[in-house]
């Protein structure tokens, strides 16, 4: 191989990753400390931005040098590099320069609107921008394959290898098993008065809980940072910067821990990439599905499980102890893992949660598929909330408006949720298998094991691996809902004495 053109070839990708950085970096500060007036200039340089990054990637003379690195003798690092940033070309060079920077522009833009309607409660001040969104996702898909439905590709980007088709089985199959389940809880007997945690808990004390909880799971703060935002979310903005943003209330602290929890399980995935791997393209995340299988586990799997608690329930008698004092621990484990249906998606137990998404995922899908309005989105997701749930939000910010991810442009996005999941408890199976051990491992509070365990066969390779090619080497094969369905009817079912 030509040691000039490999040098270019290093060069040009290191700088395509670091408009990604900084671009992260200008999201980051839009969502969580950038001043209301500044927004505007902000969608600009990110659009600025987005159309430097899209000529970088979408650079003739770049393709050309990739396409010759195809014919050469390269290591498996080399081959998935040249592969991925083929990719991006194909993808990309098919949408024309401008259109790609109004859409740009318009993402930036649109979820800075989000944030005043859901303030202001008014879907109606962001419903032309939502239309607009839709509108060129359904462009692009057009430019990239007319023959491939735009929802399907927007699925491809987040989960590879999932269609709806696959999607709508798994969901169809949670739908089957979770319904009835919550029937008979609802006729259950068993009761506590949980009422406590809706009780003020300082913003300051919950704070420190959030840090207690995400040192508790690995999360190293010299790589990472805590924010405060409308919408949780975390950052890895490279393995070495890995930041997470929570929402505060003061009336909600179960909220707030297992968004630490959550985003927290996000943080530790990118800090635990190899540093081998830094601006070379794959050092990321290689799924969306596989990324939240990874928050999903440690906020769910290991977050509800009764021997965490037994290890952190002091935390909340030591800082709120007028409230906590006289809670008893099986009082505050039932509070943390009770089962009853809410409006607002991360408030929601692990059985209703997964309803919430299967929600999104129907009602986007339609929206693609020309069967839904933008229009008639607020009611038409009351009304599902309404058949699938029970309830139905007065509110639009309480409603359609609650999640910004369509918001930002993110379509497809959704389902990964659900998707990881079910990862999540087929990867609680794998590590069950090295150790079984796994529930004493929990309660010695020797979670490191299990960090390790995950760096080990998940985290350290980035995109090196596909999520199959990350199950098969576990023994997994392919996605299945069964012991996720399996995990929850035998821990809710224990919790409620069915």
């Amino acid at each position: 191989m030509n040691s000039d053109i490999r040098l270019h070839t290093k060069e040009h990708i290191a700088t395509i990753e670091h408009y990604k950085q900084a671009l992260s970096l200008l999201s980051w500060d839009a969502k969580t400390s950038a001043p209301l007036n500044s927004q505007k200039q902000h969608a600009t340089i990110q659009g600025t931005l987005s159309k430097e990054l899209y000529l970088l990637q979408t650079d003739p003379a770049f393709a050309k040098e990739l396409q010759h690195l195809q014919e050469q003798n390269l290591n498996q690092l080399q081959q998935k590099q040249v592969q991925h940033y083929l990719n991006i070309y194909q993808k990309l060079s098919a949408v024309p320069l401008e259109d790609y920077h109004q859409f740009s522009v318009l993402k930036a833009s649109t979820h800075a609107l989000w944030s005043q309607a859901r303030e202001q409660n008014e879907f109606k001040l962001v419903e032309d921008n939502l239309q607009q969104l839709i509108h060129m996702h359904k462009r692009f898909a057009e430019y990239r394959n007319p023959h491939l439905a735009p929802y399907e590709q927007l699925l491809e980007e987040y989960e590879p290898d999932v269609s709806s088709e696959t999607i709508d089985s798994l969901f169809q199959q949670i739908k089957d098993a979770i319904l009835p389940l919550l029937i008979k809880i609802k006729r259950s007997s068993v009761t506590h008065d949980t009422s406590f945690l809706n009780k003020p808990f300082s913003i300051k004390n919950q704070q420190k809980l959030g840090k207690h909880l995400l040192t508790a799971i690995g999360y190293n703060f010299k790589s990472g940072q805590i924010g405060t935002t409308t919408h949780p979310f975390s950052a890895g903005i490279h393995p070495q910067d890995a930041r997470l943003a929570v929402r505060y209330d003061e009336h909600n602290v179960k909220l707030a821990a297992f968004m630490f929890l959550h985003e927290g399980g996000h943080s530790i995935y990118n800090q635990q990439i190899s540093s081998d791997l830094l601006d070379t393209g794959l050092g990321a995340y290689t799924s969306m599905g596989l990324h939240e299988s990874q928050s999903l586990f440690w906020e769910r799997i290991i977050g509800k499980h009764e021997g965490f608690w037994r290890n952190h329930a002091h935390l909340f008698k030591e800082l709120e102890p007028a409230i906590y004092g006289d809670i008893s621990f099986e009082t505050l484990y039932f509070a943390l893992n009770e089962v009853t249906p809410s409006l607002i998606r991360l408030q929601a137990d692990d059985l209703t949660y997964l309803l919430h998404i299967i929600i999104r995922y129907e009602l986007e899908r339609d929206l693609f598929a020309d069967k839904l309005r933008v229009s008639d989105l607020p009611s038409a997701w009351n009304a599902k909330y309404e058949a699938y749930l029970g309830i139905k939000p007065e509110t639009d910010r309480d409603g359609v408006l609650q999640d910004g991810h369509w918001y930002g442009g993110a379509f497809g996005y959704f389902p990964s949720y659900n998707l990881g999941f079910i990862y999540a408890a087929q990867l609680r199976e794998a590590v069950i298998k090295d150790h079984p051990d796994f529930d004493e491992i929990i309660s010695s509070q020797n979670l490191s094991l299990i960090a390790d365990w995950k760096k080990l066969h998940i985290h350290q390779y980035g995109k090196l691996k596909t999520p199959r090619e990350i199950l098969t080497s576990l023994s997994i094969g392919r996605i299945d809902a069964q012991p996720l369905i399996n995990y929850l009817k035998k821990k809710y079912e224990g919790l409620y004495k069915l």
